[in-house]
């Protein structure tokens, strides 16, 4: 033990696979440095309105809803809640006659009703205050209940004949 506590520190040498790694590293950061400065390099600067606007840069920004677009709004809204949810179930009513889970009937029965729902909301729509500015979406979607209505009656008619090209249609 005693040969131990006596023997004189070695110097520190380095050994090949010591210098191997340094190499490796320094290496590593000259290919690290060089893309930085090519990437830097070749980078197209933003413009002031690109960093503005971070990932909305380049659209216009909308103007507030005025009073009368606000109230066509929440007019509409209750009665789109309920045309969405219809039309789901609809959807739905399909796919579960597809995958043979409902029939020809049932059919019939879960998507007649959905006809006068669709009817109902193009006359509560139609009914509305529409602001001039709001006339070309509120047409649109008078036009999208129309096609939902139009819809529900071509699904209807599965009932009659079993042709699945109604599904299709509708």
């Amino acid at each position: 033990m005693s040969s131990l506590s006596n023997s004189a520190p070695s110097p520190t040498r380095f050994g090949l696979k010591q210098i191997g790694i340094a190499a490796l590293l320094v290496c590593l950061g000259v290919v690290a440095a060089i893309a930085m400065v090519r990437e830097t390099r070749d980078a197209p600067k933003p413009s002031a309105a690109q960093t503005a606007g971070g990932a909305y840069a380049g659209h216009q920004e909308r103007p507030a809803f005025s009073a009368e677009e606000e109230a066509y709004a929440l007019a509409l809204w209750p009665i789109h809640e309920n045309v969405k949810a219809n039309a789901v179930r609809m959807t739905f009513t399909g796919l579960s006659y597809k995958m043979k889970d409902i029939d020809r009937a049932a059919v019939k029965a879960h998507v007649s009703p959905l006809t006068k729902v669709f009817r109902e909301a193009r006359s509560q729509t139609d009914q509305l205050k529409v602001p001039a500015t709001m006339s070309a979406q509120h047409a649109r979607y008078l036009e999208a209940l129309q096609l939902y209505e139009n819809a529900a009656v071509e699904m209807a008619k599965v009932a009659q004949d079993g042709n699945d090209e109604h599904l299709i249609k509708a």
